[in-house]
């Protein structure tokens, strides 16, 4: 092994572990290989094919083995290797990779030991894209941008949120997977280069001929967790009735979520709560005195240029805000109870912001709706569709997954991180491999896919997915006080829908605001209501607002009925908006009656096109929030 001093005082070295020592420290990668990867990343060295060699096993598949005489050796720093990536790509972009990018299709086809011959080009690209959820990886280059120690300012970007996936070449792809792994292997994004490589190095000293292999799930520990995830590549697990069972035993998987839950609460929240205060006292506190001008401080663009309301004027400093109505979150209520300042949020907020909270709370509150475990088409209030929290119920979700399988029930899901918007990494797939490892990209939820969507007949285009925006006020949590804006707000796909296509976004989401925005489709309520009515005239707007308005009563209540953490917090200073996004679907049974889906809820939303459309929008929200005045804006009192 070469002495340290050769090399740590060498600039190229002190160069590159100053740029890469995040990667390197997050990946494991030992220090004593740090300087021989450097030269090899350089000069793209891939020397594997001078230690290491491909044979067939009796199932005639490739396997790695060890073809140096002298073997490996985990102490000698010439031991770690690069592995090159054959494909690296967004699964929204796969597919016309495949048709466009000359001999990829056929590559891919061989890699994964999939028969080419009488295929049409389509039917390979199905296969491949079916095959393809054993075989590759993902990163995202916000996550890597977060681990190099340069420390560089990192943008919100959709493209660093969305997850790039990768296959590697053809030797890194016949590693086998095993529990006990003789080596690791983990990527590293190459700044200088800006090109993304696999790094292996060994994990024991190997003997020539012994196998290659590394761990598909490292830091996955759970051994039932475990086993639902190494699925892509042991299938055979679906054939055993014993390890079946164990999906549904809630013993177990209550006590292993209730923990997972109370460690997730506790890295996420972090909020400082105040002191339990009567909050019906508070709710007329801004309304006693009816000459008070309310000084308010904000960062939001709209209420700057908007709120006029007389009543309220506004601040350039925090400290002297009577209300504080920000885009941040806040964290310490304590302090601003003792300040007494209003402001535009609610303690644990995050149980009705985060997907997989929104999901668990409904799912709890209004027991006299829920529905029993064994009935597949709900999982809580007819309103929430069936919906798990992939890290934290992934057993549950596959039992369900297979008892809708069996029953020939459509299976067709969509996953989607818990704390993003936009549809950003969101998928539809009926594909279980798929699901399974899009739960290694971030924090998701799965929800059932609403394959029976009330349309709205486009024209020009046809029949599209629609979903629409409430925006719901709440003054008080306890007793809960709330309104909804009578004035609502649409989005339209921009492709005829039809259970196929799944990756084509423009038929699936509604969001075309920052994808497609050139077909973007506006349009006011009482011009939908009246297309709406008579495109359905057997249902009445009126009729379905109010099974919306009922479902909104229903989230609301489900979020203030439980003790912490899964609740809304009461706290006098406390008024908030949230924009509600909902589906109208069929009901399940068959019959002609729509049943309204909650989707989720946005803190602070974007009222860009509210303020445009209406200028008076903010002194609505602030007279109604904090002087009890709806001031002639139509709105309807839920609770």
């Amino acid at each position: 092994m070469a002495d340290a001093g050769d090399y740590t005082t060498n600039g190229d070295y002190v160069h590159f572990v100053t740029i890469h020592k995040g990667q390197l420290t997050v990946a494991g990668i030992p220090e004593h290989f740090w300087n021989t990867l450097r030269g090899k990343l350089k000069n793209e060295i891939y020397d594997a094919g001078s230690y290491f060699t491909l044979a067939q096993d009796e199932d005639e598949c490739l396997r790695v083995y060890v073809g140096s005489e002298e073997g490996i050796k985990t102490s000698d720093p010439n031991c770690v290797f690069l592995i090159d990536h054959a494909w690296t790509y967004e699964v929204n972009y796969a597919r016309i990779q495949l048709r466009t990018i000359p001999g990829l299709a056929d590559r891919m086809a061989s890699l994964m030991g999939i028969a080419k011959e009488d295929l049409g080009q389509e039917e390979l690209i199905e296969k491949i894209f079916d095959k393809m959820w054993s075989f590759n990886q993902s990163y995202r280059l916000k996550m890597v941008a977060q681990d190099n120690a340069s420390g560089g300012n990192s943008s919100n970007s959709d493209v660093e949120h969305s997850p790039l996936w990768y296959i590697m070449d053809e030797f890194g792809s016949c590693i086998r997977h095993s529990d006990d792994p003789s080596f690791a292997v983990a990527l590293l994004f190459y700044v200088p280069l800006g090109v993304s490589f696999s790094i292996m190095w060994p994990l024991r000293d190997m003997e020539y001929g012994e196998e290659v292999t590394r761990d598909y799930l490292r830091g996955v520990e759970d051994p039932l967790t475990r086993d639902c995830c190494l699925l892509p590549w042991f299938p055979d697990k679906l054939t055993d009735r014993e390890w079946i069972k164990q999906l549904s035993d809630e013993t177990t998987l209550d006590s292993t979520r209730n923990q997972l839950w109370q460690i997730h609460m506790q890295e996420w929240q972090g909020e400082r709560y105040p002191i339990a205060d009567t909050s019906d006292q508070a709710i007329t506190s801004l309304t006693n005195d009816s000459e008070k001008i309310y000084h308010v401080f904000t960062d939001v663009e709209q209420v700057r240029d908007f709120l006029t309301h007389p009543r309220f004027a506004l601040v350039d400093n925090e400290r002297d805000g009577d209300i504080l109505w920000l885009r941040g979150h806040f964290k310490d209520f304590r302090s601003l109870q003792e300040s007494g300042k209003f402001i535009n949020q609610f303690p644990n907020e995050s149980c009705l912001t985060c997907k997989d909270h929104l999901a668990a709370v409904c799912q709890n509150g209004g027991s006299a709706e829920n529905s029993k475990e064994e009935d597949l088409l709900r999982r809580g209030p007819e309103w929430l569709p069936v919906t798990f929290n992939l890290n934290l119920e992934l057993p549950l979700f596959l039992d369900h997954y297979l008892k809708r399988k069996n029953k020939g029930l459509d299976n067709h899901w969509i996953c989607k991180p818990w704390n993003l918007a936009r549809a950003i990494d969101s998928h539809v797939t009926a594909n279980l491999n798929y699901i399974l490892r899009l739960r290694e990209t971030g924090p998701k939820v799965v929800c059932k896919y609403i394959e029976k969507p009330v349309l709205f007949d486009r024209e020009g285009i046809g029949l599209v997915k629609f979903d629409v925006r409430y925006l719901v006020l709440i003054s008080s949590a306890k007793p809960l006080v709330l309104h909804a804006d009578k004035v609502f707000w649409l989005r339209f796909a921009n492709q005829p829908f039809s259970l196929d296509s799944f990756d084509v976004y423009s038929k699936h989401f509604t969001v075309m605001n920052y994808t497609d925005s050139e077909n973007l489709k506006t349009m006011h309520p009482h011009e939908f209501i009246t297309l709406f009515e008579r495109q359905y005239p057997s249902h009445k707007w009126p009729d379905v607002e109010a099974k919306i308005f009922k479902m909104l009563r229903g989230v609301f209540e489900a979020a203030t009925s439980e003790s912490a953490p899964k609740t809304l917090i009461p706290f006098s200073q406390s008024r908030a908006f949230y924009a509600v996004d909902l589906m109208l679907k069929w009901a399940d049974d068959g019959s002609d009656d729509i049943i309204p889906q909650v989707l989720e809820l946005n803190y602070c939303p974007d009222c860009e096109r509210a303020c445009r459309y209406h200028p008076n929008f903010f002194n609505f929200i602030f007279s109604l929030l904090f002087l009890g005045d709806a001031n002639g804006w139509p709105v309807e009192r839920l609770a």
